[in-house]
C-alpha cells in the first residue's frame, strides 16, 4: 500500500470537526439564520481561532476485504501544518504531518519514512490540496471562502473550487450549517475523494490508493486555540527513509 496516498484519505478525518464540542464552541449566541446568511453570521469572531486539537475520533476503515478500527488525534494550525497520529489496540501506528508544500509519514509497523512533494512537478495534481484538506476541518475555515459559496434557497449552501482537470466541491447544509457531502474528483487520472454525512456518522469513500477504500469515521474531543509540539523526528538508525515522487 502507498501510504502516502493513504494518509490524503486519513486526514479526511478532518471534518469530524462539524460536530459536537467544536460545533458548540463556534455557536453564535444570536439566533442563527440559514443559508448563506448563516455562514456569514457564524464567521464572525472565527478569525482568532489558530488551532484546533481532535482527540479520541474512532474510525473503521475498510479495505481490501480487511477492517481496522482505530483511535485518531488529529491538530490543525491555521495555513501552517496539519498533523495526525492513528492508534491500534494502543500502539500508535501512524504519524504524519502535512505542509502547503510536502507530507511527511512514519510508518511505525514497517519502520519507514515517507517524504514527498504535496505539489507535483510533473504530470497530474493530487485530486487534494494542502488547502482543501483544511476546509475538511472545520466549517469555520470556510470563512475566508464565502465568495466562493452559492445558496440554492432550498436545501444547500455549495462551495465550488474547480481547478483544471479537478472537480472540487463541499456542500454545506443550509438548515443546521453541518456538512452534508465533499467531492474531489479528478477527470484525467479518475482518482477521487469523497464522503457524505449519515447523520450520526460520516462515511468516506476513495479510490486515491491503490484499492478502493472506505471509512466511517465519528466522535471526537476537541480544543481550540491550544498549541501542541509535534514531532516528526525518528532515529535515523531504526528507520529507513524514502522519498516518493
Amino acid at each position: 500500500m502507498n501510504r502516502i496516498h493513504g494518509i490524503l484519505l486519513l486526514f479526511a478525518l478532518l471534518l469530524l470537526c462539524e460536530c459536537g464540542a467544536m460545533k458548540e464552541a463556534l455557536q453564535p449566541k444570536a439566533p442563527e439564520l440559514l443559508g448563506m446568511e448563516g455562514m456569514m453570521q457564524n464567521c464572525g469572531g472565527t478569525d482568532t481561532i489558530q488551532s484546533i486539537l481532535i482527540k479520541k475520533a474512532e474510525a473503521i476503515l475498510t479495505y481490501d476485504s480487511e477492517r481496522y478500527e482505530v483511535n485518531v488525534t488529529i491538530y490543525s494550525k491555521r495555513d501552517s501544518i496539519i498533523y495526525l497520529s492513528a492508534v491500534n489496540s494502543g500502539f500508535e501506528i501512524l504519524r504524519a504531518s502535512v505542509k502547503h508544500d510536502s507530507i511527511k509519514v512514519i510508518d511505525r509497523m514497517n519502520n519507514i519514512v515517507y517524504s514527498s512533494p504535496l505539489q507535483r512537478k510533473f504530470g497530474y495534481q493530487y485530486p487534494v490540496s494542502f488547502n482543501d484538506l483544511q476546509n475538511l476541518i472545520a466549517r469555520f475555515y470556510l470563512c475566508d471562502e464565502l465568495q466562493l459559496g452559492r445558496d440554492d434557497m432550498a436545501k444547500s449552501v455549495v462551495f465550488d473550487f474547480d481547478e483544471n482537470y479537478i472537480k472540487k466541491r463541499i456542500v454545506i447544509n443550509r438548515n443546521n450549517l453541518d456538512m452534508s457531502i465533499f467531492e474531489f474528483y479528478h477527470q484525467k487520472t479518475d482518482r477521487y475523494l469523497m464522503g457524505e454525512n449519515l447523520g450520526d456518522s460520516f462515511k468516506i469513500y476513495s479510490n486515491f490508493m491503490i484499492t478502493d477504500i472506505e471509512i466511517i469515521a465519528s466522535g471526537g474531543e476537541r480544543t481550540i486555540n491550544r498549541d501542541i509540539k509535534i514531532k516528526m523526528e525518528v532515529n535515523p538508525r531504526k528507520y529507513t527513509f524514502t522519498e516518493l515522487r
